[in-house]
C-alpha cells in the first residue's frame, strides 16, 4: 500500500511538472530567458483573436443568440489571460512555494510510519487533475477540429464553392478572404491560441490542486507530532509545531496572492459562460452530435474548473480542523510548562482559504456559482423576444 502510495505521488508530480514546463515553469530559477518567457509567448498568441472575437461581439450586438457566442468566448480568453498575467507578477512566490513544499514533502514520504499518512487520499487529487485536464483538452479539440469536419464534410458532398470556417466566432476589422495566405495565418494563429488555452489552464488549475496537497501534507506532519506528545519531548514538539505552523501561513499567503484573483474572475465568468452555453443550447431547434459534445465538454470544463478550487479549499480547511482536534486531544493537561502554548495554538483559526480577502475558497463557492448560473440565464431570457 505505501510502495503504490509512493508510486501514486510520483506520477501525480511527473504530471503537474509536465504541464508546467509547457509553460516555462517548475525549476525556472536554473533555465534560461527564453524558457522564462514561455508565458509572454503564449500571451501574444490571444492578441488577433481576442481583436476578431470582440468586433464579433460588437457587430452583433443587436443579436442576443450570436452576442452571447461571442461573449462566452470572449470571457474565456480573458480567464486564461488573467492566469498568464497573474503568474507572470508573481512568478517569485510560485519559485518559493516550489522550494518550500517540495524538499519537504519529499523528505516526509521517506520518512518510515509517516509515508502512508501524508499520502492519504493522493489518488482523489491526482484524478481531480487528470478529470480537469480532460476536460480542456476535449473541449479546445473539439472546437478546433470543427473547421476541419466542415471542410472534408463539404468536399465530399461536392458543394462548391468551400467556405472555409474559423476556429472560433470572428470578425475581423480588416478585409480577408475566405481562403489564401491570411486566412491560412489566422487559423494558425488559432490553433496557437487554443494550445495554449490547453496548456495553460491545465497547468495552473492542477498547480494549486498540488499546492493544497502539499500543505494539507505539512498538517499531517504536524497532527503527527502531536500525537506522541508527552512531557519528556513536549518543548521540542512544541517548537517544531510552531515553527511548521508559521510555514503553513506563509505558504497560504502566497497563495492566495496568486490564486486570489483568478478564482475571483473564475467565479464570476464561469458563470457568465455557462449561462451563454445553456442558453444557446435551448435555443438550437435541432443539437448535432458535435456541437452536443463540445457544449458538455466546455460546460464540465467550466464547472470542474470552479469544483477543484472550490473542493480543494475545502479539504485544506477540514484537515486544518482535525489538526485543532488532535491538539485538543493530546497529553498535555496537567503539564503547566506547556499549557498556556497548547492553549495559544487551540485559540488559532482554521486554515482557510479567501480570494482577495472577499470570498472563502470551498464547497460553497461551488453552489454559489451554480445559483449566479441559473440567475443570469433567467435574466437573459427576459431580453430574448423569441422566449
Amino acid at each position: 500500500m505505501i510502495v503504490e502510495k509512493r508510486l501514486e505521488y510520483m506520477k501525480f508530480q511527473t504530471l503537474i511538472r509536465r504541464l508546467l514546463l509547457v509553460i516555462g515553469f517548475w525549476s525556472s530559477k536554473n533555465s534560461n530567458i527564453l524558457f522564462q518567457s514561455l508565458l509572454f509567448l503564449h500571451l501574444s498568441f490571444f492578441i488577433i483573436p481576442i481583436i476578431g472575437v470582440f468586433n464579433f461581439f460588437q457587430t452583433h450586438i443587436s443579436n442576443i443568440f450570436l452576442a452571447t457566442k461571442g461573449l462566452s468566448v470572449l470571457v474565456g480568453y480573458s480567464t486564461v489571460i488573467m492566469k498568464i498575467l497573474c503568474f507572470i507578477i508573481n512568478r517569485k512566490d510560485i519559485n518559493d512555494l516550489h522550494t518550500i513544499l517540495d524538499p519537504y514533502i519529499d523528505e516526509l514520504i521517506e520518512k518510515s510510519g509517516l509515508t502512508n499518512v501524508i499520502l492519504n487520499g493522493i489518488t482523489s487529487f491526482r484524478r481531480l487533475c487528470k478529470i480537469a485536464t480532460g476536460f480542456v483538452t476535449i473541449s479546445c479539440t473539439s472546437y478546433a477540429i470543427a473547421p476541419i469536419i466542415s471542410i472534408i464534410s463539404q468536399w465530399r458532398h461536392h458543394i462548391r464553392p468551400i467556405k472555409y470556417n474559423l476556429i472560433y466566432p470572428t470578425a475581423y476589422p480588416w478585409e480577408h478572404p475566405p481562403s489564401g495566405l491570411l486566412y491560412n495565418c489566422h487559423f494558425f494563429n488559432e490553433y496557437l491560441t487554443t494550445f495554449s488555452i490547453i496548456s495553460v489552464t491545465a497547468s495552473i488549475d492542477s498547480l494549486f490542486v498540488y499546492y493544497v496537497f502539499q500543505i494539507i501534507g505539512m498538517i499531517r506532519d504536524i497532527s503527527h507530532h502531536m500525537t506522541c506528545f508527552n512531557e519528556e519531548n513536549s518543548e521540542a514538539t512544541i517548537r517544531h509545531c510552531v515553527l511548521q505552523y508559521e510555514v503553513l501561513i506563509e505558504c497560504r499567503r502566497k497563495i492566495e496572492k496568486v490564486y486570489g484573483p483568478i478564482i475571483l474572475w473564475s467565479m464570476g465568468t464561469n458563470a457568465i459562460i455557462l449561462c451563454a452555453v445553456i442558453f444557446q443550447l435551448s435555443h438550437a431547434k435541432a443539437i448535432p452530435f458535435t456541437v452536443m459534445v463540445l457544449c458538455a465538454a466546455y460546460a464540465g470544463l467550466k464547472l470542474t474548473q470552479i469544483f477543484i478550487f472550490a473542493w480543494a479549499g475545502s479539504q485544506l480547511t477540514t484537515e486544518s480542523e482535525n489538526l485543532i482536534d488532535t491538539i485538543y486531544a493530546a497529553n498535555w493537561l496537567g503539564n503547566k510548562r506547556t499549557m498556556t502554548s497548547i492553549i495559544i495554538m487551540l485559540s488559532q483559526k482554521p486554515l482557510v482559504l479567501t480570494a482577495c480577502s472577499l470570498s472563502t475558497v470551498s464547497i460553497d463557492m461551488f453552489v454559489s456559482v451554480i445559483n449566479t448560473t441559473i440567475s443570469y440565464y433567467l435574466l437573459l431570457k427576459t431580453f430574448d423576444p423569441d422566449s
